[in-house]
């Protein structure tokens, strides 16, 4: 092969590479990233990265013109000598907090165009509304901030004293500080207890879904295989809950697991396996078993589908050599069919553990993870602290997780159940 030959080959796969990278390896950075910081999207002041300190000039000038309306409206005729001089010097400190932030032309002219568009009753924009600032002038801020409490503090008690010290208090609150945590997140699930159990609800689920999965589905297999009359017809029926989409599915099953009118749940009460219809989804055992039955009749035509197209792979003449030696159909089966249904099998239980692993769909829908989270799985668990508790830092450390475990799952599979595959396949 000639230099222009391994070019043109190389151009050929430069655009899988290109959207690779876009659509996997830059989010997964970018998710990485963010699990470096106290992303926080329900606070303001953690609601972006932020490796520097900064000054929420809108929240300050909202701040600073509270303060002095209140100063402006504190009766004179309530205070002694003494405390009109402390108000006085709360007056004059207010001026000198400002100057120690707003040192220079360029950042007094930002917090004068703030102060025109909220005077304007307009909207701040982003680029105007954060002033970054150093370390120094934060300490320098932060002692006359300390300043003007203490000074406030020292006022007699009444209502237009009391409304001037939440305002000075609210002074802090317009500094944004830097929220890189760098690895915190990760160290914080390290010893979270509702991570481990997530991970071992998880586990327990993709295990026995899979297991189960996987027998029943090699079991229609071969019947699909077998079957002459009415293959595409039968095929279709197989197919059929599949081919449901899997929130419509778990509704449906939701609905038979009702505890007044589900025909499974009143099922399981007659026959015993539960005490009353009501305990299927409300029992942290029985919730889990009810969760698992439904993946598994959901997914089991999806591994079927794949061992059918292994099955057909197999030549005949296999067969048709084992029944001249006399082997009946359970030697041909384990003699046979299992060992050359190996790649497939490898296929087809690598895609279904990955997709068990990240199971969300069916379960957010039939049991939300409950009761006392006892079906809560990792995605469930990340979803709740993305979009529930709006922590986006640590939702995305989650996700990070759980790119890191399917990682080893597919290792394990690769690397120790692929190696005999492989080799197989060279002999």
């Amino acid at each position: 092969m000639d230099r222009k030959e391994k070019l043109f080959g190389y151009l050929f796969l430069l655009p899988a590479v290109l959207i690779f990278i876009f659509v996997a390896v830059i989010p997964l950075v970018q998710v990485f990233v963010f699990s470096l910081f106290d992303i926080q999207l329900n606070n303001p002041t953690k609601s972006e990265v932020s490796l520097s300190y900064k000054i929420d000039v809108e929240n300050y000038a909202n701040t600073v013109f509270t303060a002095s309306s209140i100063l402006d409206s504190v009766s004179s005729q309530s205070l002694d000598s003494k405390q009109k001089k402390i108000v006085d010097r709360i007056k004059s400190l207010l001026p000198e907090l400002e100057k120690s932030i707003f040192n220079t032309n360029e950042k007094m002219s930002q917090l004068n165009k703030v102060n025109d568009l909220l005077n304007n009753f307009q909207p701040v924009d982003i680029k105007l509304k954060y002033l970054s600032v150093s370390r120094k002038e934060i300490n320098q801020y932060n002692e006359y901030v300390k300043k003007l409490i203490s000074l406030a503090n020292s006022l007699p008690n009444t209502q237009e004293t009391n409304d001037l010290k939440q305002a000075l208090l609210a002074l802090d609150q317009v500094i944004v500080k830097p929220n890189f945590v760098g690895l915190q997140n990760y160290s914080y699930y390290l010893k979270d207890s509702r991570l481990l159990s997530a991970i071992k609800n998880t586990l327990l689920f993709t295990v026995v879904t899979v297991f189960f999965e996987l027998v029943f589905g090699l079991m229609l297999a071969v019947v699909m295989h077998k079957v002459t009359s009415l293959k595409n017809v039968f095929k279709s029926i197989v197919l059929m809950p599949w081919a449901i989409p899997t929130v419509i599915s778990a509704l449906m099953w939701k609905f038979m697991y009702d505890g007044q009118v589900g025909i499974m749940s009143k099922f399981f009460a007659d026959i015993g396996l539960i005490r009353s219809p009501a305990d299927l989804l409300s029992s942290t055992t029985n919730a889990m078993i009810a969760a698992m039955t439904a993946d598994i009749w959901k997914t089991t035509p999806y591994i079927a589908i794949l061992l059918v197209a292994g099955l057909q792979t197999i030549p005949e003449s296999l067969y048709e050599a084992a029944k001249v030696d006399g082997a009946n159909a359970v030697y041909q089966f384990f003699r046979i069919t299992l060992p050359m249904l190996k790649p497939t099998i490898l296929v087809a239980l690598l895609f279904r553990t990955l997709d068990a692993f990240r199971v969300f769909d069916l379960i957010y829908v039939l049991t939300g993870g409950g009761p006392a989270n006892s079906t809560e799985t990792v995605s469930i668990y990340t979803y709740k602290t993305l979009f529930n508790q709006l922590d986006f830092g640590r939702g995305s450390t989650l996700a990070v997780l759980i790119f890191i475990m399917v990682t080893i799952i597919s290792f394990i599979y690769i690397k120790i159940l692929g190696a005999e595959v492989f080799s197989h396949q060279k002999r």
